[in-house]
């Protein structure tokens, strides 16, 4: 434990409140048994992404562990961890939780160190990278499913929700939201685009902002990256996607939001994952559905 807090004493030398809260939600995960047996050299490395991948998974122990779920045990050995990051028990069944903080591959620089001239700037949001990123590891967790169904380390019957953080992706605080003013998680699996104003010839408005329809963003190589996930049977293993951007919880909470699947074969019930919001699509017609957020009551 205390080479937990040195590591972060090194990462964090001006800031011994984020040493202390991030040292308290590792030494807790750590304790539970349930964290991975190398969880404490990842940390020692120095490596930020495996620091923040680890703060992700303690902080979802702890999120879930408030809300007094049973945890599975059976996929954590001393030998290493055989299946996801988190199995959660709900009556007769299992919700797997499969945690992932992407790397801020292809983001401008001034982007992720926006402070790192010295002066204040103005800096572009890149949209379009930052999507980049929740589509590229939805699309390898969903891979890894795969793979794991097939090894029979997850069960046909079993619910999988992948939950991905954000806070690499941005040297801002930044609620995390894109381009359609709806959070990533949203973008990265329904065909939605920016909002559009209808206008007239004559440059006068004609209507109310509407949504329009993008299935694909296109990375800078030339390939159409989907968009559209939830709507592919290709993601129907995935019963939902755990969104959120935040570095700690130090207010006392994970913010999270949850999209729901509506083509999963194991559903995921609306509110219990304990998010802000969640993200339900439903069928509005043969070929349309209708997306609402639901808040908790």
């Amino acid at each position: 434990m205390s080479d937990i807090r040195k590591s972060l004493a090194k990462q964090y030398p001006e800031c011994p409140t984020l040493q202390t809260h991030f040292a308290d939600l590792l030494t807790g995960y750590l304790k539970s048994g349930l964290a991975g047996p190398n969880l404490g050299k990842e940390i020692e490395t120095g490596d930020e992404q495996k620091l923040w991948a680890c703060i992700w998974e303690a902080m979802l122990y702890r999120h879930f562990s408030e809300r007094d779920f049973e945890f599975r045990r059976d996929h954590v050995c001393p030998s290493g961890q055989n299946g996801p990051d988190i199995g959660l028990i709900h009556g007769s069944r299992t919700i797997w939780i499969e945690a992932v903080v992407p790397k801020p591959e292809g983001l401008p620089s001034e982007w992720l160190a926006p402070h790192a001239s010295g002066e204040m700037q103005a800096v572009a949001m890149p949209y379009e990278a930052m999507l980049l990123r929740w589509t590229s590891a939805l699309r390898d967790k969903n891979h890894q499913l795969k793979r794991r169904l097939q090894k029979n380390i997850v069960k046909p019957d079993e619910l999988y929700v992948v939950a991905i953080n954000s806070c690499m992706l941005s040297g801002f605080s930044v609620e995390d939201h894109g381009i359609t003013q709806l959070p990533f998680a949203v973008e990265a699996v329904f065909p939605i685009g920016p909002l559009a104003v209808p206008i007239t010839k004559e440059g006068r408005i004609a209507g109310d902002a509407i949504y329009t329809h993008r299935s694909s963003i296109k990375k800078p190589a030339g390939d159409h990256v989907q968009t559209d996930n939830f709507l592919n049977s290709e993601y129907s293993g995935i019963s939902a996607l755990i969104g959120c951007s935040r570095r700690d919880m130090l207010d006392g909470q994970l913010h999270l939001i949850v999209v729901h699947n509506p083509l999963a074969r194991n559903r995921l019930s609306t509110s219990l994952m304990g998010a802000e919001t969640d993200y339900v699509a439903q069928k509005d017609g043969a070929d349309s559905y209708l997306l609402t957020s639901v808040k908790p009551q």
